[in-house]
């Protein structure tokens, strides 16, 4: 092949990759009259038709780009949902590349790859155990300490990590275990990645182990009082300007995109919990 069709071509896929990550153009096949578990459907089947698979070692580079502090101190080190302080100085730092986990003991020692849908519930496969959506660089003692721990509000903390992120007994009378509760700041953007999970891996969500935060269905996925919260979470805390950036820089590796960052309002379109 002549040099310059190999140009050309190369231009072509490029200008392919990038309509790709489009918002406008990655939706627009999607029939949006549709609502329900339904429409649920149908965004899990794009979801999962354009999702290019990662290696473990890809999310690491990934995070490079992705998870860059580009908003809140704005100084270009990983972005890390359990140090991160938005009205403040941040307890420590992660300089991308630098720290990574390796051994830790206490805050601050190294950072690591985080699963917010635990991946021993899905017996650590892939594409679920390397999908950058849901699996976010985080601090290796807060993220041994969440453990697979739901994600709920405490009451009684008995531990609390430096930017104030909490481990107890769950405040809600409709679940009264342990539960991991992170800062305010962050509950949304974990909030919207649980609910990518349940819609990108809607057929394999019955073959799952279950466990406290999951019902095993292909349709509703999580209990209902887990469900609630998400959904609470996702209407108190707006998408952030963080996790805009995320989105877009994620696509550009996996190819699909986080529908509840791009469209908060296709959550509640698709989930009525009372």
């Amino acid at each position: 092949m002549k040099k310059t069709h190999i140009a050309a071509l190369m231009i072509l896929i490029s200008g392919m990759t990038f309509a790709t990550c489009d918002q406008s153009k990655f939706y627009s096949g999607l029939p949006t009259h549709l609502s329900g578990y339904e429409f649920k459907s149908k965004l899990s089947n794009l979801l999962t038709k354009t999702h290019r698979s990662l290696s473990y070692d890809d999310l690491h580079q990934a995070y490079t780009r992705s998870d860059r502090d580009k908003t809140y101190d704005g100084d270009n080190t990983i972005l890390d949902m359990y140090s991160e302080n938005p009205n403040g100085r941040d307890p420590y730092k992660f300089r991308a590349g630098q720290k990574k986990c390796g051994q830790y003991r206490n805050e601050g020692d190294c950072y690591n790859r985080e699963h917010l849908f635990p991946q021993g519930l899905f017996g650590k496969r892939r594409p679920m155990k390397t999908d950058i959506f849901h699996v976010y660089p985080s601090d290796g003692k807060v993220n041994g300490m969440r453990s697979s721990y739901p994600f709920g509000e405490v009451g009684e903390a008995r531990w609390i990590s430096e930017n104030g992120s909490k481990l107890g007994r769950s405040k809600d009378p409709a679940y009264r275990r342990t539960v991991f509760e992170p800062i305010d700041e962050f509950k949304g953007d974990i909030a919207r990645a649980m609910l990518y999970f349940a819609v990108r891996y809607e057929s394999r969500i019955p073959s799952f182990r279950y466990n406290d935060m999951t019902d095993g269905s292909r349709d509703q996925t999580y209990s209902t009082w887990f469900l609630k919260t998400l959904l609470k979470w996702h209407k108190q805390d707006p998408v952030s300007e963080h996790e805009r950036y995320r989105n877009d820089q994620a696509c550009r590796y996996q190819k699909n995109r986080n529908p509840f960052i791009d469209h908060p309002e296709w959550a509640l379109a698709i989930w009525e919990v009372q």
